[in-house]
């Protein structure tokens, strides 16, 4: 039981780039359907989902289903394995990066115009620091001393 639940990230992964690659196709064959048809009215706006889209949706995913793999060992009063702690720490921290740096993109673009390149990063490290601060917080709490000290 604790192999399957370790490994439970991994599957939903799996299960995850599977559905992507039909998602990703469904949108291809629209666009086709499009092109074909002339481009107009409302087969014209079809977007396909990108490789930003598809990278965040996997990672969100993944970052999930490690929270649910730590939450069970916790309550089942288990130390987590470290490869799901890693996992936990690495999906995150990638997470809060990628939150991070595109938060300014976020705001109104008269905001943007306004803040310049010294406020842009003034919010990507305000960001960034708040996400990566409660992602530590929240590993040490579920952790129990695994990979990170105990809270």
């Amino acid at each position: 039981m604790d192999l399957l639940l370790a490994h439970i990230p991994h599957l939903a992964l799996l299960i995850a780039v599977a559905l992507l690659f039909v998602r990703m196709m469904i949108g291809e064959r629209r666009v086709q359907l499009a092109v074909a048809h002339g481009g107009s009215g409302p087969a014209a706006q079809v977007r396909v989902l990108g490789l930003r889209g598809a990278l965040r949706t996997l990672l969100v995913l993944f970052f999930l289903a490690v929270v649910v793999v730590l939450a069970i060992q916790v309550l089942r009063d288990q130390r987590p394995s470290a490869v799901v702690v890693v996992d936990y720490l690495l999906a995150g921290g990638i997470m809060a990066i990628w939150m991070a740096w595109s938060a300014p993109s976020g705001l109104a673009p008269g905001v943007q115009r306004r803040l310049g390149v010294a406020g842009r990063a003034v919010v990507r490290v305000a960001i960034g620091g708040v996400a990566l601060g409660s992602l530590i917080v929240a590993g040490m709490a579920l952790a129990h001393g695994t990979v990170l000290p105990p809270l």
